[in-house]
């Protein structure tokens, strides 16, 4: 009887471990599959513009390439220092959602006074620019990413290369 009761005992608690690392190995799929993929698209970063008075003009699309929709919390170009505290920030985007396979549309453009102003205001030699985007990931929390876009100064230039599209 000892002995039976040993064996189903034992039975139990490996099927109990094989149903915990099977639930385990679900849920680590279930992230994956839900996770956020927020890809930026399309991208054309230029220093001058569209109008004769452009220091530099970017586009984009921010792409969901996820299953799930994704809340933005807001999209800033930020231009400046090396650092936020040395950057100035224009909002290109408020709170808007996107849903699975949908993009959002991102065109921003400054001009030549704006750019002397922000070398001006923050004593810099170049100015700097980023995109940055804020957003509502799976589990609730704001998730914030940025990318350099480019570096303009009197007399040079540099573009920042980036590979894939990846934002998340």
């Amino acid at each position: 009887m000892l002995v039976v009761s040993i064996v189903a005992l034992s039975l139990s608690l490996v099927s109990t471990a094989i149903a915990l690392a099977s639930f385990r190995r679900s849920r680590q799929v279930q992230e994956f599959d839900y996770a956020t993929r927020l890809q930026v698209e399309q991208e054309k970063i230029r220093e001058g513009g569209s109008r004769p008075e452009d220091a530099f003009s970017y586009s984009a699309r921010l792409a969901n390439r996820g299953l799930k929709p994704i809340k933005i919390d807001c999209v800033y170009i930020d231009y400046g220092g090396n650092t936020l505290e040395t950057s100035l920030k224009h909002l290109v985007h408020g709170s808007s959602h996107i849903g699975p396979s949908s993009e959002l549309p991102i065109e921003f453009s400054l001009s030549e006074k704006e750019y002397r102003s922000a070398l001006a205001k923050f004593n810099l030699a170049e100015c700097m620019f980023r995109l940055r985007v804020r957003y509502v990931n799976m589990t609730g929390g704001v998730v914030e990413t940025q990318r350099v876009l480019m570096a303009i100064g009197p007399g040079s230039t540099t573009i920042y290369a980036h590979f894939g599209d990846a934002l998340t």
